[in-house]
């Protein structure tokens, strides 16, 4: 987005929460890799501990001063020299028949001093327990004597012979496992992070309002996680959705609304509850929106193609007309018409040939199609359909089509598809914009923003379609535009679902 972005807390809690069974998931699996890598396929060492004692005999005094202190630390750094020489390690491998190098027995074996006394600790590494006793112990018989060659002076006492440690010092399992742990949540939480940031899709948590300055009329779930019921989408009758309740009488809105075959993903008696509420509250807030304005004509487009524009802009002029006011409903989509189809009308005229001088606006007219609404349909697709969007009769018909009807509702193309909805935006009222949840994208809308600004339009508000309460169903077919570049003729009759 051409948004400035910050990675403020909530988002990334946000993050968290929304991939949380996603990163667990990944974090136990790379537990249970660590362990088993640690435990079964990485060759275990044990190690065996030995100490001496080295002693200086150069004291003289029962008293300990400094100076004996530093020549007795000197002699135990002199020892861890000479006790890893390779004259040692040729030793041990001889006397031991070890299948070692002098560097890799040199390796196996640590020589240090303990907190920097005159004790000595050895620590032999081994891929075999007895193997490791074995060579601290021979470590010990080979120290003394080579202790009385070199230093001729002084003594060792062994404080401690090396044992048997059947506890593996390498690999340490726990520790390797909880850093596999670790990890898989890391990396995880990196990776959906990452993705969530490059993710440039329409989101359920996006605050589009706040983006782009422009309200949210409403938020309409998908039409089949509606209806599957649950805690958003119960169904309109009885104690919503539990089972049990009394179903009411309808009221007047719903009994304006008969089945007459029309798709049903219109506003009938049977829509969802969670749907019908959402386009209630769209309608006060259009209401309220277009208020102060003088036109009463409002125009429904969307950034692209089968975002649900054309079923939103009917249920806009369904709900209208359900709550009492005469609504006039124009399909201004001269290109892909699916209006007849939808409300299963035979139209012998539409707006196309009322536009063209060969009828008569009453002519084209279907007349109450549901009580207080009245459509005119696209009718035959012309070669021309900017121009005659453009044109002074359809500024003529807009006009005389206001002062008849309470409302005006023109469903028009998608703005990043052509430029026929911006033709109009001088006549309108205002634009409510669709966009598709986990579809549309931010770089779609502002574009689609863009060019509605450019053309002097006034974006009403955003109705965000196809929103998830639970899984996921399908609000309708997609269909292409792809031919409106190239042409009109491979649409003709041809039908097509919503928009």
């Amino acid at each position: 987005m051409d948004m400035e972005e910050s990675l403020d807390l909530s988002f990334l809690f946000g993050v968290l929460k929304k991939y949380f069974f996603i990163i667990v998931l990944s974090a136990v699996l790379c537990g249970i890799a660590g362990f088993t890598v640690s435990y079964f396929v990485i060759p275990k060492k044990y190690e065996s501990r030995a100490k001496i004692y080295v002693e200086n005999n150069n004291q003289v005094s029962e008293s300990v001063n400094i100076n004996d202190i530093n020549a007795a630390q000197k002699l135990v750094n002199t020892c861890q020299i000479i006790f890893k020489s390779r004259t040692m390690m040729d030793n041990l491998i001889a006397n031991l028949d070890l299948p070692y190098t002098n560097e890799q027995l040199d390796k196996m074996i640590t020589a240090t001093s303990v907190n920097s006394t005159e004790v000595m600790e050895f620590v032999v590494e081994s891929h075999s327990a007895l193997e490791a006793q074995e060579i601290v112990n021979e470590l010990l018989v080979l120290s003394i004597d080579e202790f009385k060659r070199v230093i001729k002076s002084g003594s060792i006492e062994v404080l401690e012979y090396g044992e048997v440690n059947s506890d593996p010092s390498f690999p340490n399992v726990p520790l390797i496992s909880i850093v596999a742990v670790l990890i898989g949540a890391v990396v995880s939480y990196m990776i959906v992070l990452v993705k969530d940031m490059l993710d440039v899709v329409i989101k359920q948590g996006d605050n589009i309002a706040q983006m782009y300055d422009v309200p949210v009329f409403a938020e309409i779930m998908e039409f089949e996680s509606a209806k599957s019921g649950g805690k958003y989408g119960y169904s309109h009758y009885g104690s919503y959705g539990y089972g049990y309740g009394t179903k009411p009488e309808k009221s007047d809105e719903e009994k304006a609304v008969p089945d007459n075959g029309f798709s049903e993903r219109f506003l009938s008696d049977s829509t969802p509850f969670a749907i019908t509420e959402a386009y209630n509250t769209a309608r006060t807030n259009t209401m309220f929106a277009i208020s102060t304005s003088g036109r009463k004509i409002i125009a429904v487009t969307s950034s692209n193609p089968s975002e649900g524009k054309s079923t939103t802009c009917s249920n806009f002029a369904i709900c209208f007309a359900n709550a009492g006011f005469k609504v006039l409903l124009v399909e201004c989509d001269l290109r892909k018409p699916t209006m007849a189809k939808n409300f299963n009308l035979k139209p012998k005229y539409g707006l196309s040939s009322v536009l063209g001088g060969f009828c008569t606006v009453n002519d084209a007219i279907n007349k109450d199609v549901i009580k207080n609404l009245d459509i005119i349909s696209a009718g035959d697709i012309p070669p021309n359909p900017s121009e005659l969007l453009g044109s002074e009769s359809m500024r003529t018909f807009l006009s005389m089509s206001s002062e008849s009807y309470d409302y005006v509702f023109l469903d028009t193309p998608p703005v990043n598809v052509v430029t026929d909805s911006q033709l109009m935006n001088d006549v309108v009222a205002g634009i409510i914009f669709v966009v598709k949840e986990g579809s549309t994208t931010h770089p779609d809308v502002e574009s689609a923003l863009e060019k509605i600004r450019l053309a002097n339009g006034k974006v009403l508000g955003f109705v965000k379609t196809f929103g998830k309460a639970g899984k996921s169903g399908r609000y309708g077919k997609k269909y292409s535009y792809s031919a409106y570049k190239y042409g009109y003729s491979s649409y003709g009759s041809k039908d097509s679902s919503n928009g």
